[in-house]
């Protein structure tokens, strides 16, 4: 929406620099066309079915189901595990709000942590703190693709006895290791929204290991039946199906995403050549095993900056404001890194087909005014 917003006050251009705009090439593009030509049923069936299992062995999961969107990806995950009324579930102060809402959507109460300064996730020293007897599950964000102190993170879930669920939105082509995100706890949620690596315009997805979740999460998606079709319902569950057209768009994206991730690294390092000499800039590096969701850099001045920006016709989007911020998360103190960076934040231009050229232009403007 942030981003609608600031289109309003210019006209169509192709000189307009979005922050993130999706780019479908000519073979997906045909894909689609050729699907809706075709005699097919549009609703979720067939395609659907190859997109999870491509999108399964892409990750090395076991299982990955299919969801509208990597909100409902996360509160199914937690109306899944059965935990126990008003049960604490522990968030970073630094995630898109949904993943606290959909903790209290679920009956459960949120507890926020702070993040660590060396990666912008969540912060284990504080996490300790932060656990009590009421906690039972911990939602860990790959912030921007970064993968962070997840095994930490892990080490004291499996010693505290408490469930460890990923969002992994931003976390496409990033891995632990040699696994990739997601599997490090009993299930993680993924996003296909508009500026994601992989788009359907919306849509999401849950991969896990848990067999025995993955059962669960097929029953509750499908109004608590096996099949579609045949309405036998032993248990209670949502319509949660998404479109074949959508999952036409995901395998044709997952096809090249290879070359999207190195896109999406190239882009990273160019701005990082660029910016590298301005002390007044911080820009987190990224692992070799991580790939960037956008380009996000911290500095003071942040709102100015980005007005300039603008009247360069060059979109920007804050980053998320520290959860905490929020109103209706306004009883959590004292979490000072998130709220440092959070308001100092901006993600700049990352679309896939950025061109080096617009990319040194930013960041001409930016050592301009950043100084």
């Amino acid at each position: 929406m942030m981003q609608k917003k600031s289109q309003k006050n210019y006209n169509q251009s192709k000189s307009l620099l979005y922050q993130i705009k999706p780019n479908f090439g000519k073979n997906i593009k045909k894909s689609l066309i050729d699907y809706v030509k075709g005699d097919n049923w549009i609703t979720e069936y067939k395609f659907t079915e190859k997109f999870e299992n491509e999108f399964a062995k892409f990750t090395n999961s076991k299982h990955c189901i299919c969801f509208p969107n990597g909100t409902i990806t996360m509160s199914s995950v937690l109306d899944c595990l059965d935990l126990s009324k008003n049960s604490e579930v522990l968030v970073s102060n630094y995630t898109m709000v949904a993943t606290a809402n959909v903790v209290k959507f679920s009956r459960l109460k949120v507890k926020l942590v702070d993040i660590s300064n060396k990666d912008l996730c969540m912060c284990p020293k504080d996490l300790l703190k932060k656990i009590s007897s009421k906690t039972k599950a911990v939602i860990y964000t790959q912030m921007n693709g970064r993968i962070g102190q997840i095994n930490k993170i892990k080490e004291i879930c499996k010693k505290k006895n408490l469930i460890l669920i990923e969002d992994a939105a931003h976390a496409i082509g990033s891995y632990n290791r040699n696994k990739h995100a997601g599997n490090l706890g009993i299930a993680a949620s993924f996003s296909f929204s508009m500026p994601k690596l992989i788009t359907m315009g919306q849509g999401g997805a849950i991969i896990t290991n848990n067999s025995h979740l993955a059962k669960k999460l097929r029953l509750y998606k499908n109004f608590g039946r096996k099949f579609s079709g045949e309405d036998v319902h032993n248990h209670l569950g949502y319509n949660f199906k998404i479109t074949d057209m959508q999952s036409v768009l995901g395998l044709g994206q997952l096809k090249i995403i290879k070359s999207l991730i190195e896109k999406k690294k190239k882009i990273f390092k160019r701005y990082q050549r660029n910016l590298k000499n301005n002390s007044k800039i911080v820009l987190f590096n990224f692992k070799k095993n991580e790939t960037p969701w956008s380009v996000d850099i911290y500095f003071d001045g942040v709102r100015k900056i980005k007005k300039i920006l603008e009247k360069n016709k060059i979109l920007t989007r804050y980053v998320y404001p520290p959860l905490n911020s929020q109103k209706i998360y306004k009883e959590f103190k004292n979490l000072p890194v998130s709220t440092y960076f959070c308001k100092r934040g901006l993600w700049l231009p990352s679309s896939i087909n950025i061109k080096n050229k617009d990319i040194d232009r930013v960041c001409k403007i930016l050592n301009q005014n950043i100084c």
